[in-house]
């Protein structure tokens, strides 16, 4: 079932992401071509206080809308993913966590895209006033209770992939996570 490469060019590199295009065989022997988007990798932040999950609001050029959307971030080069994870949570949310928690890592879109993004449960959360968010970014957080983020899945609210998993799978562990200090 594998596809072999046949080859392969760079057709646009960005700041962010490459555009790869790929010839290939497949094991029926046809012959077929793949556009993948190259991304460095990303992280998802599920940021629980023991009662609300921390969220944020902003504006996404892609989907032209205001999406409310759990923290999260693409991995700076050389950057493990912890690091990204406390970086950004402390960039969006304006906290840290002393508690953290590796959850399950995923595909954002396999059909085009490389991007893998690592879940992460972050607990024990204390302000960090001190850390401005980037320039780039226009950010508000809210937080919202489980029943709220599931309300907001359903009425449409949250429309990202990454968010509705990392919901989902607050609602699956909550009865298996440590008790808030």
């Amino acid at each position: 079932m594998a596809e072999r490469t046949l080859a392969s060019r760079m057709a646009y590199e960005g700041r962010l992401i490459s555009l790869r295009v790929d010839d290939v065989e497949l094991a029926t022997g046809r012959k077929a071509r793949r556009e993948i988007v190259v991304h460095p990798g990303a992280v998802v932040i599920v940021a629980w206080d023991g009662e609300r999950l921390a969220m944020v609001r902003q504006w996404r050029q892609a989907a032209a809308t205001t999406l409310l959307e759990v923290p999260a971030g693409t991995r700076d080069p050389g950057e493990e993913p912890a690091e990204t994870a406390a970086r950004e949570l402390a960039e969006e949310v304006g906290v840290r966590a002393a508690s953290w928690q590796t959850g399950p890592a995923f595909f954002s879109a396999p059909g085009f895209c490389t991007e893998r993004l690592t879940l992460f449960l972050a607990s024990d959360l204390v302000p960090t006033p001190d850390v401005a968010s980037p320039e780039d970014e226009d950010l508000e957080a809210s937080w919202l209770t489980l029943g709220e983020a599931l309300a907001a899945i359903d009425d449409g609210q949250v429309q990202d992939a990454k968010s509705i998993v990392a919901i989902l799978w607050l609602a699956r562990h909550l009865d298996r996570l440590p008790a808030e200090s």
